[in-house]
């Protein structure tokens, strides 16, 4: 792994010990870090709180973002992925700004929150908070790491959950448990093609048509059972 560090950022060269196991500082022409797995790398646009209010109403960081968008490569390197880091705390700096103003916090605030979904949906780049210079350092840390292992280009996990069978389960509840676990049947249809079919070999040998015999099972749902088998 490599972390390109654009010459500009120099100033925060000691959050960045120990982020990366090769960091060079270069002249980047778009975003301010750039993490060079193998042949791809990822665009890190980074932008304190300030500059990121003045650019989001001078209309600049649209055109970055654009850029970002459109850039293939950079320095060589495919581009896999891109990101808007922002870098520091609104709360502190709005309430220099207008803490006597509660009506301009909120028009802060609202334009803020609009940027943030301009951001996400039209420019479809992920956007960061990092609150302190820790946040940053632990962002930079793991995106590194994340990147280097392939946890960001995995399938998410089954996060769905059902309670172990018994040992002791009776083989008639056993079936219906196995049975229960297919996608939209549960335990009241999975009783029901038991009745009709009573072993899981008679299901999974049935055709569409005569999974459509059994109470409560349409085409849709037959074929999808058809199909779990074949």
């Amino acid at each position: 792994m490599k972390l390109l560090v654009d010459h500009r950022e120099r100033l925060l060269a000691d959050l960045l010990q120990d982020v990366c196991e090769e960091i060079e500082f270069a002249q980047l022409p778009i975003g301010d870090y750039l993490v060079v797995s193998d042949s791809k790398a990822v665009i890190v646009e980074r932008k304190t709180v300030s500059d990121f209010l003045t650019s989001v109403r001078s209309n600049r960081l649209w055109d970055q973002l654009l850029r970002m968008m459109k850039a293939e490569r950079v320095l060589g390197h495919e581009i896999r992925r891109r990101i808007l880091l922002v870098h520091g705390n609104f709360q502190e700096y709005l309430m220099e700004v207008d803490s006597r103003d509660p009506e301009g916090m909120l028009k802060h605030w609202a334009q803020l929150m609009g940027a943030y979904l301009e951001i996400v949906y039209v420019y479809n780049t992920p956007i960061i908070h990092a609150e302190s210079d820790v946040a940053f350092t632990a962002f930079m840390r793991i995106l590194v790491r994340r990147e280097a292992s392939g946890q960001n280009d995995k399938l998410p996990d089954a996060r769905w959950y059902r309670k172990p069978a018994r040992a002791a389960l009776p083989v008639k509840d056993r079936k219906k448990y196995i049975l229960s676990a297919l996608p939209y049947i549960g335990d009241q249809l999975a009783e029901n093609i038991l009745a009709h079919f009573e072993t899981i070999s008679g299901v999974a040998c049935a055709s569409v048509e005569e999974l459509q015999t059994v109470p409560k099972i349409g085409k849709k749902k037959a074929e999808l059972i058809h199909s779990l088998f074949h």
